[in-house]
């Protein structure tokens, strides 16, 4: 009789993590990763079904990395639904969690971060200084530790994939980078974990966001291709829609991530606003 083996295996250490993934690969084992910050949502668990399809060996870390937030309140709040996140992760039969706490990841004498220069200039990066540096190092720990052959990322934080892709590309890292649609909530509104933080009123106003990009983007089929006029246009739309606090609304060109004068086919319209206390980012493609 088998031995039934509960899954997901929970690993709290990056050493025997790495030891592990390397047994693993040693028996030609495909090794897909998902990284997450847990608060476990339909837009996470669509990644790992998408992994779960390359028919190799699953492997998802939780892991709310403290050198990427700029606000220490923002940190604090971030949710956690640790218990109902491994039943998730369980229900999909996911082989591995990597669960490693902060002391482990980042001990006393830790001083090596990598910076993606001029990536980390546009969108988020201009009013969160350090943030992608945060973002592309516990990227790097995690790839150095788990080795995979395929990690998966949302395109909800396109300016993340972005930098992630480039590092890989940059470093010769033998990774092969896949993307995941936006999965969203029954209002259009993008899932994330901050959702859970929204009032039922700012839930229900956050769902204009994309509201606001599906008009743009009726408005450039209609025939207006200057950005400005556009970034005009929906300013004015979240205004009456009570969506005041936007940190930014950017056209820009998907591989530079450079603003761009007249949209074209393939570009990508993104905003961050914040409702409430919570921030929010989205984009579109046109």
């Amino acid at each position: 009789m088998s031995k039934k083996i509960n899954l997901p295996k929970i690993i709290h250490d990056p050493n025997k993590m790495n030891l592990e993934t390397v047994r693993q690969k040693n028996k030609k084992k495909k090794i897909v990763f998902i990284p997450t910050m847990g608060a476990l949502h339909e837009g996470h668990l669509s990644l790992i079904k998408k992994g779960k399809k390359i028919k190799g060996l699953t492997i998802v870390s939780i892991f709310v990395n403290p050198i990427q937030f700029n606000d220490i309140n923002d940190l604090k709040k971030y949710p956690n639904t640790l218990k109902k996140d491994i039943e998730n992760l369980r229900q999909l039969k996911v082989d591995y969690l990597f669960l490693p706490n902060v002391e482990k990841i980042f001990p006393n004498n830790f001083e090596t971060t990598v910076s993606i220069n001029n990536l980390q200039k546009f969108l988020c990066g201009k009013n969160r200084p350090g943030h992608f540096n945060g973002v592309s190092t516990i990227v790097l720990k995690l790839f150095n530790i788990i080795s995979p052959n395929v990690a998966i990322f949302g395109k909800k934080d396109f300016q993340q994939l972005t930098i992630v892709k480039k590092m890989v590309e940059d470093l010769n890292m033998n990774i092969k980078i896949l993307e995941g649609s936006i999965i969203r909530e029954s209002n259009g509104l993008a899932m994330s974990s901050r959702n859970k933080l929204l009032s039922p009123k700012n839930f229900h106003k956050a769902s204009n966001i994309y509201k606001g990009l599906k008009y743009i983007k009726d408005e450039y089929k209609k025939g207006e291709k200057s950005s400005k006029k556009l970034i005009k246009k929906l300013e004015k739309y979240y205004i009456q829609s009570e969506i005041r606090n936007i940190d930014y609304i950017e056209i820009f060109d998907p591989l530079t991530l450079h603003s761009i004068k007249y949209v074209k086919k393939g570009a990508i319209i993104a905003i961050a606003v914040k409702i409430g206390a919570v921030r929010l980012i989205d984009n579109l493609k046109f």
